[in-house]
């Protein structure tokens, strides 16, 4: 009798058993790793689909067999695979937020950050306002590398050679480059206001007058251009200074109002002959003359 009682309480024991565990889809039955999920809202609607899925198939199963004594309910456990065209539940600026509410909090920060970004301007650096290089006697041009001889002039140096610096509204005398590296550029009275270096600039009437009185001073006799039509060379010189005409300038009463400019001219003495060698001169802003540049 006691064998008998034992016997079946070990069977109830491995029917209990087998019941738990009898099926790849029984409520014991373990995740792999596959089926990890990979947030807490993945996770709360797994759940959720799951409760759904085991109630219905629950229900459906009781009902399709009514003389069953025994309720079959199929219960799955199952995770979603997001796939990667899905998009968020709730809209999102783009910040990794796990609920709604923090995009909104962000959002102002973020339109901050985004609107400072699109403001960053990249500057360039520009040769044009670096100051030339002095060394005793010459000065190098770093805008292009060109040297010039320097003369001290009642006190302030001076180049002693014509101005070579390329830019719009200048050219070479009678077109020729080899004339640019003799004689330097021919510049309209506009660009000869820009063409001088940083802490250079055309000589005032003061300035100008004191070379005009210094006899060592280096003349470059290189001719004038107007309209492409250039002559004069080796015989006269014409330089752009910046200052205002006025009477006693040669054609000062004929050359007047905002068209014209005061130059300083140059005659070779055997060319000059009895006549004035170096005096001013009202002139048009649209010839090319030449540019001596003082230190300011």
């Amino acid at each position: 009798m006691k064998n008998h009682i034992l016997f079946v309480g070990i069977l109830g024991v491995f029917s209990l058993w087998a019941g738990c565990t009898g099926g790849d889809n029984g409520p014991l039955s373990p995740i792999d790793d596959e089926s990890n999920i990979s947030d807490s809202g993945e996770s709360a609607k797994s759940s959720s689909s799951a409760k759904s899925k085991s109630s219905s198939s629950g229900k459906v199963n009781s009902s399709a067999d009514d003389s069953d004594s025994t309720d079959v309910v199929h219960k799955e456990i199952y995770k979603e695979k997001k796939r990667p065209d899905s998009t968020l539940s709730y809209p999102s600026s783009g910040i990794f937020c796990w609920d709604e509410n923090c995009d909104a909090r962000n959002s102002s920060s973020s339109s901050a950050a985004s609107s400072s970004s699109e403001e960053i301007v990249i500057g360039q650096s520009s040769e044009s306002n670096v100051p030339p290089t002095v060394n005793g006697n010459s000065m190098t041009d770093n805008r292009d590398g060109k040297t010039y001889k320097l003369q001290n002039v009642g006190g302030k140096l001076w180049m002693a050679q014509d101005l070579n610096h390329e830019m719009s509204n200048s050219m070479c005398f009678d077109k020729s480059n080899a004339n640019c590296e003799k004689y330097g550029r021919l510049y309209t009275f506009g660009a000869a206001q820009k063409a001088c270096p940083t802490g250079w600039k055309l000589p005032n009437r003061n300035e100008a007058q004191s070379i005009l009185n210094a006899s060592d001073y280096p003349w470059s006799y290189s001719g004038r251009c107007k309209e492409g039509d250039c002559d004069f060379t080796g015989k006269m010189g014409f330089h752009w200074i910046d200052t205002k005409p006025q009477d006693g300038d040669k054609n000062f009463d004929s050359n007047k109002g905002d068209k014209f400019a005061v130059i300083i001219v140059e005659k070779e003495p055997g060319y000059a002959g009895d006549d004035t060698q170096k005096f001013f001169q009202v002139d048009e802003k649209a010839k090319h003359f030449s540019v001596r540049c003082v230190q300011e």
